[in-house]
C-alpha cells in the first residue's frame, strides 16, 4: 500500500494512542486534516457519523485509503463514488474480540463495584463467588464475560442463555450451564444472583423477568435500547444498567491500540 502519512482524525481519547502506536511502528502520523493529502490514509475516531462524515468529505481524494468505526451510510457512498477503498475496522474480527475482552473486564468491573459477583470476606485473597451468573447470548462478548467469570479470580458459577441449541455442546464443553430461550421458562432462574445481557433485543421482557428473584441484578451492555424492558425495572425498583462503549470509556489506552494494531493487521493482509 502506497502511503505519504497517516492522519488519524478524532476527538478521542482512543485515536491519542492508536495514533501513538502506529507512530511507534514507523508511519508519519498526524492528527490534523491539513496534513490530508491523496496518498493518505485517514483513520476515523468511532463513530463516523454524519458529524464526522461533514467534517472529513472536504478532504476527501481519489487514491486514497481510509479506515473508520460504525461508518454512515453516507460517507460509505461517498468514499465508493471517489473510489477511496474503505474498511470498517470495528467489524474486523481481530478488533472485535480484542473489544469483547474489554467490555468483558469492565463490567465485571462494574458488577463487583455494587457487589454483585462477589461474596464478602475478610480474606481477599481467599474470595470465591458462590454466585450464580447467566450470561445472555455467546457471540465474542458473551464467550468474553462466560470465561472471565470462571476465572480463577472469581469462580463463578455461569450458565448461557441461547436460542441456538446448536451451541449446546460447545458451552458445556467449557463448563457453563446451557439454558435454552425457546424454553426459558421450564429452567429455574429464582436463584441467578446477576445477569449479563449482550443480546440487542427485547429479551427480559416484563413476562421472563417476573421469574427471576427481585435481588437480582442486570447489566446490559447490548446496543441500541439493550435487551432489557427498563420501565418494568423502575417501576419495580429492578437493578438493571445499560454499559455502552465500554473499551473507549474505561479502557482507551488499550483500546487504541488495539485499533492500531487491527489496521496493521489488515493492511498486513492485502
Amino acid at each position: 500500500m502506497d502511503i505519504s502519512n497517516i492522519c488519524v482524525i478524532g476527538d478521542d481519547k482512543r485515536m491519542d494512542y492508536a495514533a501513538e502506536e502506529l507512530y511507534t511502528l514507523g508511519f508519519d502520523v498526524y492528527r490534523e486534516e491539513k496534513y490530508i493529502n491523496n496518498r493518505s490514509m485517514i483513520v476515523l475516531a468511532p463513530p463516523a457519523d454524519e458529524k464526522m462524515t461533514r467534517r472529513i468529505i472536504p478532504y476527501l481524494e481519489y487514491g486514497q485509503f481510509l479506515y473508520a468505526g460504525a461508518m454512515s451510510n453516507r460517507l460509505k457512498h461517498q468514499c465508493e463514488l471517489m473510489q477511496i477503498e474503505y474498511v470498517d475496522y470495528l467489524k474486523i474480527d481481530e478488533l472485535t474480540k480484542k473489544n469483547a475482552i474489554l467490555t468483558a473486564k469492565g463490567i465485571i468491573k462494574c458488577a463487583l463495584s455494587y457487589g454483585a459477583i462477589l461474596d464478602s470476606s475478610d480474606n481477599a485473597d481467599i474470595i470465591r463467588s458462590e454466585k450464580r451468573c447467566l450470561v445472555a447470548g455467546y457471540g465474542f462478548c458473551g464467550k468474553a464475560l462466560a470465561k472471565a467469570l470462571t476465572d480463577e479470580n472469581i469462580n463463578a458459577k455461569v450458565d448461557v442463555l441461547v436460542r441456538r441449541k446448536e451451541l449446546k455442546s460447545e458451552i458445556e464443553s467449557n463448563g457453563y450451564g446451557f439454558i435454552d430461550l425457546n424454553n426459558v421458562y421450564s429452567y429455574d432462574l429464582n436463584n441467578i444472583s446477576v445477569v449479563f445481557n449482550t443480546i440487542p433485543a427485547m429479551i427480559f421482557d416484563e413476562r421472563l423477568l417476573k421469574h427471576f428473584n427481585h435481588d437480582t441484578k442486570f447489566f446490559d451492555i447490548a446496543s441500541g435500547d439493550g435487551g432489557i424492558d427498563y420501565s418494568f425495572c423502575n417501576e419495580n425498583n429492578i437493578f438493571a444498567k445499560q454499559y455502552l462503549g465500554i473499551p473507549g470509556k474505561e479502557f482507551p489506552v488499550e483500546a487504541g491500540k488495539a485499533i492500531a494494531e487491527t489496521i496493521i493487521y489488515d493492511i498486513n493482509l492485502r
